[in-house]
């Protein structure tokens, strides 16, 4: 354990301490205090902990009241990262009818408010990839159509590349190192969002992956080897009871590295067409540049983002990592950029 002791601290005070209350039976007690920095707007904010919680967290001695760091530290990242998503949120909006198709209407209600953007993928702070949405326009969608025809013309006759507005497709940028099981920068992603369920069903069973009932997300990906030749398929699945509870699901769950605080984690597998799943598994999920470098730095991985991008739109941290020993790969960061500057709360 780690634990401080603890004096009483003013509310303009940024050391956790505790102050003195009284409750609703007239008996006195101490609230355990702390301050933390909103992440986006850098505001402090000071929390003073009900009864409950005091009680759950403050440590009683001889000599006085003590808390685990630890334990307030978790509470500080929790609210960070809680209020980190809210703030990526705001690069979304509540669909109509028409924008999603009627098979995920009860699924998903929810869609980008912009589709001229694109995603700059960096690792160990180098740009490895560049993924566009398929409404980008002028330079963009120039770069972005060569890619189909790239692909078009080593996978004739595959299926509409365009077929929703949000459909993302990329490519690996040169001399840069690539994460398993691609053997090739020349490796071209392609993702349909708000798919439809009939043809990824069909991709499911031609590329042999088990009937788990997991909770896929509303994409999936198609990875072009032009070298080879070869098609992958990424399968995208949300993290539930069936991803992460052994004892209930020996069959489907996930196994997975210690992760940072975050929220809303997710899981990708990739199948090769013969069946073959891939030794590595992805995990996604978003944090605060500031929980995701000080987990980097415990555990000895390379935070992906370089320092004078890390106030941009980074949108989520993808950890590539062995499934047998759960060694970590690769660490992946994801930064949203829009044509239009103002498009993003960022």
């Amino acid at each position: 354990m780690t634990e401080i002791k603890l004096q009483k601290e003013s509310i303009d005070s940024r050391i956790t301490g505790i102050t003195p209350d009284i409750d609703e039976n007239n008996t006195s007690f101490n609230r355990l205090t702390f301050s933390v920095k909103h992440p986006a707007t850098a505001k402090m904010h000071y929390w003073e902990l009900n009864k409950s919680d005091s009680d759950s967290l403050l440590i009683k001695k001889e000599d006085g009241i003590y808390t685990d760091t630890k334990d307030v530290n978790y509470l500080k990242d929790n609210w960070s990262a809680e209020e980190y998503e809210s703030r990526l949120r705001q690069a979304w909006r509540d669909a109509e009818k028409e924008d999603i198709p009627k098979q995920w209407w009860e699924k998903v209600q929810i869609i980008p408010r912009y589709t001229a953007m694109w995603d700059d993928v960096y690792v160990d702070k180098q740009k490895v990839k560049v993924d566009y949405s398929v409404g980008c326009t002028g330079a963009p969608l120039n770069k972005l159509n060569n890619l189909i025809s790239l692909v078009r013309g080593k996978f004739p006759g595959e299926y509409n590349f365009k077929s929703h507005g949000n459909n993302i497709i990329g490519m690996y940028l040169p001399d840069h190192s690539i994460r398993p099981p691609y053997k090739s920068n020349n490796t071209i992603t392609v993702y349909h969002m708000y798919y439809e369920i009939d043809i990824f069903n069909k991709l499911l069973k031609d590329y042999k992956v088990p009937e788990y009932d997991y909770n896929y997300r509303f994409w999936y990906g198609l990875k072009y080897d032009l070298d080879s030749q070869v098609r992958y398929l990424k399968i995208v699945i949300g993290d539930d009871d069936k991803t992460s509870n052994y004892q209930k699901y020996p069959d489907s769950f996930i196994p997975r590295p210690q992760l940072p605080v975050c929220t809303t984690p997710y899981f990708a597998k990739i199948y090769s067409p013969d069946g073959t799943e891939a030794d590595e598994y992805d995990v996604f999920f978003s944090t605060t540049p500031e929980i995701m470098k000080k987990y980097c730095e415990e555990n000895n991985l390379k935070f992906p983002i370089p320092e004078h991008r890390e106030d941009e739109y980074i949108w989520t941290y993808g950890i590539v990592y062995d499934k047998s020993t759960l060694e970590v790969k690769q660490v992946k960061g994801y930064i949203k950029v829009a044509q239009e500057p103002y498009a993003l709360p960022f």
